[in-house]
């Protein structure tokens, strides 16, 4: 059996690293845990600055590696406009890793 948790960020737009923070908490907390899987739910929040997702998701590539974030996490909801952010933030991070 499989353990998930899902992370749900909140509604608005989402905007500094400080805010960040406790969602990136919850995240490291969860792989640190050995959960199989992390589910980012997106489905309330309208926009996301570059600095909350590479605070909250990018980062995440630096403390442990690109294939273990693919593994680990899937993004759930969420519009195109937050998705491009997340995007941007992890290809930033994994161009800083090679």
């Amino acid at each position: 059996m499989s353990n998930v948790i899902t992370v749900s960020f909140p509604t608005g737009h989402l905007a500094t690293r400080k805010s960040a923070i406790p969602y990136r908490d919850k995240i490291i907390n969860a792989i640190d845990n050995d959960l199989s899987s992390i589910v980012i739910d997106l489905s309330k929040t309208e926009g996301m600055s570059t600095s909350f997702a590479d605070e909250c998701i990018g980062i995440l590539i630096k403390i442990y590696g690109w294939n273990t974030v693919k593994e680990k996490i899937r993004i759930s909801g969420g519009n195109s406009s937050v998705a491009k952010t997340i995007a941007t933030a992890i290809l930033d991070r994994r161009n800083l890793e090679n």
